[in-house]
């Protein structure tokens, strides 16, 4: 229905006569037609239609609620257009069963601790998206195996007549058999280095946080978080910790303390312009969040900074580019373990060194990448009369690509990773599915001569 514009001039202009929509039976309509900018008496050339309409199906389908979002224009009468979006919503509540691994990555759970099953978590991950139509969301964890980890949190993102302001409130409480309280040339070292059945829990974590956020149309976002937190080692870890000064051990907590109570507050801007935030192909994404853990209270000190920065380059139909660059500051540098954790944490990692962890008080990584759209296949389902599941589309993406990266520790215990510049590089496949369910299968080499197939699920934004 949209070539029906077609045939027409580019500056031939029409007025929006209706904007309509169908199948949200759950969302709300204020929060769909939040997220579409044309309205109705809008002028708007033929030229610029194609655009306008394709920014209103992207801002939809980044709202996380819909499967699909099908824009068709309905009809053109004299001055007037008429279109509407047809949307295919998600199943909102999931209570599933629950199963993570408990290491940074999967290839050193399956290399490193020879996919040890003691190292997993199990348990039910109940997850009420869209709670009361209003893209609200509840989460209760309730978690055994190498951790115990409850957790209950709610997120109201639109409250107020504009639809512009939200919360959050939440609170966790879990305690680990293992933990990560030192890092000896580029690898974690452990207590106990060996998790039985019936050890003794060796950390304890309780955190209750509140936050308010802030969103004017669809792209921009602010949002600040206070959360309370206290935290609990075994006394043998500070041991261990002073009998490794030959090792130039940090202390895990502030002055090797066992215990530490702080308040933890973040400040955060987020610019999603992005056809699709878990994956990407066209736009910018940047992410700047700010932090204060300590704020005068308790001997916790730290200021941080963190910037996540993507710029996507369409190449084409078939082809796109991409630079991700991410990159943290941390004042002041004397800093305990508990705050060093740098490259090969969380999104901070580089293809082809995933084995490895370099703490720091500064650093950045940029990763280049070329895909190219390979096919898609919809494999039928056992629910034929569903209209949402009969078949599930699988996309598949080659790609090659390349990583830079660096990490600056001024103290004694730096390694050969540290301080110097680190480059990756590979190539791989890309597959994604419903729910932003993104699978990377990574082929990388790395400046130390290795190599090796890296496995990865993660998203981009």
């Amino acid at each position: 229905m949209l070539a029906a514009i077609l045939p027409y001039e580019a500056n031939k202009t029409w007025t929006i006569g209706a904007v309509n929509i169908e199948g949200n039976r759950i969302t709300k309509n204020q929060i769909v037609f939040r997220e579409i900018p044309l309205k109705v008496g809008m002028r708007v050339t033929a030229g610029e239609l194609p655009d306008w309409i394709e920014r209103c199906r992207q801002n939809l389908v980044n709202t996380l609620l819909f499967l699909e979002v099908i824009p068709t224009i309905d009809s053109i009468r004299d001055e007037l257009i008429y279109f509407s979006f047809k949307l295919k919503e998600r199943w909102y509540i999931m209570p599933l069963p629950y199963f993570e691994i408990i290491d940074r990555n999967a290839n050193q759970w399956m290399v490193e601790q020879k996919a040890s099953l003691k190292r997993v978590n199990y348990g039910i991950n109940f997850l009420w998206d869209n709670l009361t139509g209003r893209r609200d969301l509840l989460r209760l964890n309730f978690i055994n195996g190498y951790n115990r980890d409850y957790q209950i949190y709610y997120e109201r993102p639109y409250i107020g007549r504009r639809l512009e302001h939200g919360f959050v409130v939440g609170a966790s409480f879990s305690r680990q058999k293992q933990i990560a309280f030192a890092n000896d040339r580029h690898k974690q070292i452990f207590y106990p280095d060996r998790v039985e059945s019936d050890i003794d829990f060796v950390r304890t974590h309780l955190q209750i946080e509140g936050g308010y956020t802030y969103r004017k149309g669809a792209h921009y976002r602010h949002g600040v978080r206070l959360k309370y937190i206290r935290q609990t080692i075994a006394d043998s870890i500070s041991e261990l910790i002073n009998a490794g000064k030959d090792k130039s051990y940090r202390p895990f907590f502030p002055d090797n303390r066992n215990r530490l109570e702080f308040l933890h507050a973040e400040y955060y801007f987020q610019l999603l312009k992005l056809d699709n935030n878990a994956y990407p192909w066209k736009g910018t994404g940047l992410g700047v969040y700010l932090t204060q853990r300590g704020l005068g209270l308790s001997n916790m000190n730290l200021w941080q900074l963190y910037v996540k920065a993507g710029q996507y380059l369409p190449l084409g139909r078939k082809n796109a580019l991409s630079f991700l660059g991410l990159g943290l500051v941390r004042l002041p540098f004397n800093q305990p373990t508990f705050n060093l954790a740098g490259l090969g944490y969380g999104d901070m990692y580089m293809r082809g060194l995933e084995y490895y962890v370099m703490d720091c008080v500064a650093g950045g990584v940029l990763k280049t990448t070329l895909r190219n759209e390979l096919f898609q296949i919809n494999l039928p389902t056992v629910f034929r009369k569903s209209d949402k599941y009969h078949t599930i589309p699988f996309k598949f993406f080659a790609k090659i690509y390349g990583d830079l990266g660096a990490a600056h520790l001024p103290f004694s215990n730096a390694g050969i990773l540290n301080n110097r510049l680190l480059y990756t590089y590979g190539l791989g496949l890309d597959m994604i599915t419903y729910y932003d369910f993104v699978a990377q299968f990574d082929y990388s080499f790395n400046q130390l001569g290795e190599k090796g197939l890296f496995l990865h699920f993660r998203q981009e934004f």
